[in-house]
């Protein structure tokens, strides 16, 4: 009898610290769930050649019963989006893109249902380009030097053409008035490729909350105008 009254005891402590255990765990999962602010709102300077305009981005944390997610929209004088970011992965799930140009204003949405692959070690999953500079600020910065960018749903995950992230360390730069530490890395095609079409370069403030705060490099394929991105206005 006193076996059986110590080995229940043991059994009902060890259940507690299990459940305690568990909503431990359920909390930190929900912390982790919000990684970004839950409302933001950053403004570029853009320049595409000699022309300059500006792009800004309005991002706002949702939560649902289905799930929790950001709602990010993109707004310049040749563009409007809206996007569905997951709030864990910051995969984009949702677009919906009309971009007008000189010739024609095209509307493309599209939607993320199933993820089957799953990022190795040392790679680094993106849905879409448009919000390659969302994605990136979950990067490990600091620890992590390089990363092979698999744009899913493009068949990047099994041959083709590589992306390759390189983290060259810190830079500090003057935005918005102040000089502010940032990580800098260059995004583009590995190997003998990488070096024909060109990298781009990206700032990240290297800090919380690791927005994107600079970007120069090419616009499109080879021939295409030089872009750059500069950070002049953020709210949250």
């Amino acid at each position: 009898m006193t076996y059986k009254l110590k080995h229940l005891t043991l059994f009902s402590f060890l259940s507690r610290f299990i459940i305690f255990y568990s909503l431990l765990l359920l909390i930190s999962v929900n912390i982790e769930a919000q990684p970004l602010p839950a409302y933001e709102k950053l403004v570029y300077s853009r320049k595409i050649g000699n022309k300059q305009d500006e792009l800004i981005y309005t991002s706002r944390f949702v939560n649902e019963e289905k799930g929790s997610y950001f709602e990010l929209s993109s707004s310049a004088p040749d563009q409007k989006a809206l996007y569905r970011i997951d709030a864990v992965s910051l995969l984009a799930t949702y677009t919906d893109v009309t971009t007008y140009g000189e010739d024609a204003t095209v509307n493309r949405v599209s939607r993320l249902l199933e993820t089957r692959y799953k990022a190795k070690e040392g790679e680094l999953l993106v849905s879409s380009t448009d919000t390659l500079g969302q994605s990136l600020r979950l990067f490990p910065w600091g620890k992590q030097q390089k990363a092979k960018i698999i744009f899913i749903g493009t068949g990047a995950s099994v041959g083709g053409f590589t992306f390759e992230l390189t983290v060259t360390g810190k830079e500090k730069l003057t935005i918005m008035g102040r000089e502010v530490e940032c990580w800098k890395a260059q995004l583009g095609l590995s190997g003998i490729f990488g070096s024909l079409v060109g990298k781009t370069s990206l700032w990240f403030l290297a800090s919380y909350p690791y927005y994107m705060v600079k970007s120069e490099g090419v616009s499109g394929p080879p021939g295409t105008p030089k872009s750059s991105l500069e950070l002049i206005r953020y709210e949250n």
